[in-house]
């Protein structure tokens, strides 16, 4: 037994929202009435029918909000209680296990994904605040629809995420190892979208990688084996596909978890434990087994990834290469025979890679797992893959190494001096230096050091704290008119923050654009000298379509060019090809671009853009890169964050690198 202190931090801020909730209530319906001192002499409306016995408003007395304040004190206390009782005792396993099987299993169930999903509401409210001002707004009413997506969408891969691990499974089905996949004649549907899957047969022990282009549907495809296809996301599966000889349309993924593991996208979003050693266990523990072994088993597979330092760390303080370690830790923590990685590489800057491919060749070619893996930057897995799969036509195919960097938009070159050592199957893992060519766009449109104006804006001396850390320490910097700058550096190593102090100033040190501190200006001047996209460009849209975020914006702004004819030309598209669409449905390439064109409203001296390219392919990041360029025509100078050095290096007049929170080494290119 241990004392937890977020149950109980939990439970006081549900309880101080149900109190604000209550008085709020009691006000609006001519509640709040009494006895005591009149604090607000509000006019009592009386509704006409049918709502004739509805009182709205009235006096607002100190009596009648003790009164409300009273009437919650009952509440309250229930809250606290169990907040207290699950900080001193975890009740979480008590309730998985009822959860399985007994009279109340369904109720367990909600309560285990809304429990976890509580918190997740107060990180969305953050979110959608630091939005608002980044929009160059103050929080209102807008931020709405930002809290209740990102909390739904908590909701949804929390659910997903407990599902692949055996949550509320009333039996468990084992595959036949010897044969993890095959699929003859299969098809994938969903309204408006087919992927024909003719003939797929994969071994076990082998390490197979999935390219295609973004949108193709390699999500789609790690979804049908794991099931969450068919049983979770409502996609439709004909012919068949066999995964372990099961049929995967008829059994679903909590019934195979033993047999499938699945490492999401998104890996901070699927996490459900408190720590990473909870994390780790969950799936062993949702079986009921012994905290004893559960512990063991752990430590020993955390050895093996090399994360054994970790076990007491919350899963909110990893880089992005301890989420995906640990993510596939929690995967394979039942030595399942097939194992599903979507997108490992995407988050993760060039030290962190070799570390998570040789993991995953680890696991193919020394434990014997089927892995498949799904991934943009194919080159890292050239000398550890088996086999080869490509989406292209609506249909996905075996194929060689050349066409699948093709099907992907990427092409191969060759890797550098090896920094790591090889695994002891053999077979080399890509050097810290291995790079990718793909770059889509003329590299001799890049702008030389004449085309740039004079400076327009400085950072002195910033620096800043997070959670006692220094992640940013006293940084310098100049950008000069129609500048595009590349910042570029490990996990970890500040960017994020840096960009977030440059857009709303904050933090020790001077924000100078156009020779003015940034900090004393009102947020909606603020935004107007310096615009930041954030990496979650979601957290920018409000509205359910394109053509609503771009009148919005419009609205506000006034700009000299409507922002749906600057998305049109970012896109080189008509602006009403994309108007109906809701923001979130767009390709990861058209998602950029809307944010980079929504935060051009504004036509800020400034724009800051983080991680533009993470999870696109070639095609997309060219889309991205001719924005990025439209942009700095325009005279903005252009800031943007990125663990590409190719893309760097192809797009920026000079290249910032940021290590420890203290700028290194700044590379330009030739004038």
């Amino acid at each position: 037994m241990r004392f937890r202190p977020a149950p109980l931090r939990q439970a006081a801020i549900f309880a101080a929202v149900f109190v604000a909730a209550r008085v709020v209530y009691r006000a609006l319906f001519a509640g709040a009435s009494g006895s005591g001192i009149r604090l607000l002499d509000l006019p009592l409306v009386l509704l006409p029918a049918p709502f004739s016995g509805v009182e709205l408003l009235g006096p607002v007395t100190s009596g009648g909000l003790l009164s409300a304040l009273r009437s919650a004190l009952p509440f309250v206390a229930v809250i606290l209680f169990f907040g207290v009782l699950n900080a001193v005792v975890d009740v979480r396993p008590i309730v998985a296990a009822s959860a399985r099987r007994g009279p109340v299993r369904s109720l367990a169930r909600a309560l285990v994904i809304a429990g976890q999903t509580f918190p997740a509401l107060g990180a969305a409210v953050g979110r959608a605040a630091r939005a608002a001002r980044l929009r160059g707004e103050r929080p209102g009413p807008s931020t709405l629809v930002p809290v209740l997506e990102g909390t739904i969408e908590r909701a949804v891969a929390l659910a997903a995420s407990l599902e692949l691990r055996g949550f509320a499974a009333e039996r468990r089905v084992d595959g036949v190892c010897e044969a993890p996949v095959r699929a003859r004649d299969a098809a994938l549907e969903r309204p408006g979208w087919r992927l024909e899957i003719p003939s797929l047969a994969l071994s076990p022990g082998t390490l197979t990688v999935l390219t295609g282009p973004t949108g193709a549907g390699k999500s789609s495809v790690l979804g049908a084996l794991s099931g969450l296809f068919q049983h979770v996301d409502g996609g439709r599966q004909t012919g068949s596909l066999l995964v372990g000889e099961v049929d995967r349309a008829r059994v679903p993924p909590r019934e195979t978890s033993g047999f499938v593991g699945a490492v999401a996208q998104q890996v901070r979003a699927a996490f459900a434990g408190e720590t990473v050693a909870e994390e780790l266990g969950l799936a062993l523990a949702l079986r009921g087994v012994a905290p004893v072994i559960v512990a063991a088993r752990v430590r020993e597979l955390a050895e093996q990834l090399g994360i054994a330092s970790l076990l007491d760390r919350p899963v909110g303080a990893l880089s992005a290469g301890e989420a995906v370690l640990t993510a596939l830790g929690a995967a394979v923590i039942e030595n399942p025979a097939l194992l599903l990685v979507d997108e490992p590489l995407a988050e993760l800057d060039e030290h962190a890679r070799p570390r998570v491919v040789a993991a995953l060749d680890a696991l193919a070619h020394r434990a014997g797992v089927c892995v498949v893996v799904a991934e943009h930057r194919a080159a890292w897995f050239r000398d550890v893959a088996d086999g080869w799969l490509a989406i292209a036509g609506g249909e996905l195919r075996e194929t060689d190494a050349s066409a699948a960097a093709f099907a992907s938009g990427n092409l191969f070159s060759a890797p550098g001096n090896q920094c790591f050592p090889a695994p002891a199957s053999g077979r080399p893992v890509p050097s810290r230096g291995a790079t990718e060519t793909m770059v889509p766009w003329d590299s001799k449109t890049v702008p030389s050091r004449k085309s740039r104006g004079d400076v327009i804006a400085e950072l002195r001396g910033v620096s800043v704290r997070r959670g006692g850390r220094l992640a940013v320490d006293a940084v310098s910097l100049e950008l000069a008119a129609g500048e595009l700058v590349a910042l570029t550096g490990p996990n970890g190593a500040g960017k994020s923050s840096l960009l977030a102090a440059f857009a709303v100033p904050e933090a020790a040190g001077r924000v100078l654009v156009r020779g003015q501190d940034a900090r004393g200006l009102a947020p909606r001047a603020r935004h107007a000298a310096v615009a930041l996209v954030p990496e979650l460009v979601e957290e920018l849209f409000v509205t359910d379509s394109v053509a609503a975020e771009c009148r919005r914006a419009d609205r506000r702004w006034h700009p000299s060019l409507p922002t749906s004819g600057r998305l049109g030309a970012l896109l080189g598209v008509e602006p009403a090809v994309l108007g109906g669409t809701h923001p979130r449905d767009l390709s990861g390439g058209q998602r950029i671009c809307l944010a980079i064109a929504l935060q051009l409203a504004a036509e800020p001296a400034v724009l800051l853009v983080d991680e533009p390219v993470r999870g696109l392919d070639a095609r997309a990041r060219g889309e991205v890169a001719a924005a990025l360029r439209r942009a700095a025509a325009t005279g903005a100078a252009v800031l943007f964050a990125t663990h590409e050095r190719d893309f760097a290096a192809a797009l920026a007049h000079r290249t910032l690198r940021l290590e420890s929170g203290r700028l290194v080494a700044p590379e330009e290119v030739p004038a």
